[in-house]
């Protein structure tokens, strides 16, 4: 059963006592190359990490840089043997065994699995059942996380551990998807495939949202709801047409990664195609965008906007700009202005 997202914190130690007391050994990676030249100075941040883990060492594995071909035998080998996540690259694999002690140093170290990466701390926390596969996984730099447990199990873990969101078949009801989220006060949201024209308003107790995503064909407008949530770092919408950007979106002052995509479609049916860019909706870019002091990207694919607004100026933060298959007719003088662009697309090139 996958994860929304990570647990972190009470939810965390939680979770890592689950898998102590559920897996034979958990194995940890260190991925970086060894070849000269490469950094590894980072790897004495965490020595302390790996030298209390030491009296729990079981065995340690070594795939060393080499001809891709036999990295993968030699990773497709330790995978047909133990049946993991943890094994994608050259690098070392410490197994460690499962106790009380050796979980402890893992609820010291880290505050939730995505904590489990380099440069911080070697990566990937997986737990390994003795007789194969794992009992809990997480590959970081994917933000993938997860257990093997039924859906029965999983619901009964989430009812007794606050902050431990799994992917239940019952979240196909958004209701009940957004019930769940609330409860465990979860950090990041997916939404797709619920046939949304406009979200509900209880968007709004997501408070703790930092990351929303949003794939609904059919969703038109924006709530208000949505611009409450404060710390809100990273929204992309996808949907075939959207009303407007509404005036609202300054608020959100954390916010670091805006995309909207239309002409996109949840369900396409054969012979699909999206409405020509001149009738979408979106037409143009409010100047409350320059009230987000934090944005980096700003996306907005397939449109009919024909003009930026010269607040865009204030975002001095921006590194990218990227209007694609929009029908401003010439780049704005101001945007010269704006030397920490790294990427400019304004683009009017069609779908087709």
């Amino acid at each position: 059963m996958k994860m929304h997202t990570d647990p972190r914190g009470e939810a965390y130690r939680q979770v890592i006592d689950l898998g102590i007391q559920n897996a034979e050994w958990f194995v940890l990676g260190e991925k970086f190359s060894t070849e000269p030249g490469v950094d590894t100075s980072a790897r004495e941040r965490y020595a302390p990490v790996l030298n209390n883990l030491k009296p729990y060492l079981v065995k340690t594995i070594v795939i060393q840089d080499k001809d891709t071909k036999e990295i993968m035998k030699e990773l497709a080998k330790l995978k047909n043997t133990y049946d993991s996540h943890a094994f994608y690259g050259s690098g070392t694999y410490y197994f460690y065994r499962c106790c009380e002690e050796s979980g402890n140093v893992l609820k010291q170290a880290a505050n939730r699995l995505a904590d489990w990466m380099y440069p911080r701390l070697p990566e990937d926390l997986c737990f390994l059942k003795k007789e194969g596969g794992d009992y809990l996984y997480s590959v970081v730099h994917e933000r993938i996380y997860g257990m093997e447990v039924t859906e029965e199990e999983a619901a009964g873990l989430m009812g007794r551990i606050t902050g431990l969101f799994m992917e239940l078949a019952a979240h196909s009801e958004l209701d009940c998807l957004l019930e769940d989220a609330i409860r465990h006060r979860t950090d990041k949201l997916y939404i797709s495939g619920h046939r949304l024209t406009e979200l509900p308003e209880r968007i709004r107790e997501l408070g703790g949202l930092r990351e929303l995503e949003i794939f609904e064909q059919d969703l038109y407008r924006l709530p208000d709801g949505l611009f409450e949530l404060e710390k809100l770092e990273r929204l992309i919408i996808m949907t075939a047409d959207l009303q407007e950007i509404p005036a609202s979106i300054g608020r959100l002052k954390n916010l670091k990664e805006l995309t909207i995509q239309c002409a996109s479609s949840d369900r396409p049916v054969p012979g699909y195609q999206a409405n020509p860019k001149e009738q979408i909706s979106l037409n143009r870019i409010p100047p409350e965008i320059g009230e987000l002091e934090q944005l980096e990207r700003l996306t907005i694919q397939y449109n009919a906007i024909r003009g930026l607004p010269a607040e865009l100026t204030k975002l001095k933060k921006l590194q990218v700009l990227d209007l694609g298959m929009c029908m401003v007719p010439e780049k704005p003088d101001f945007l010269q202005e704006m030397q920490q662009l790294k990427y400019i697309n304004l683009s009017q090139d069609s779908l087709w």
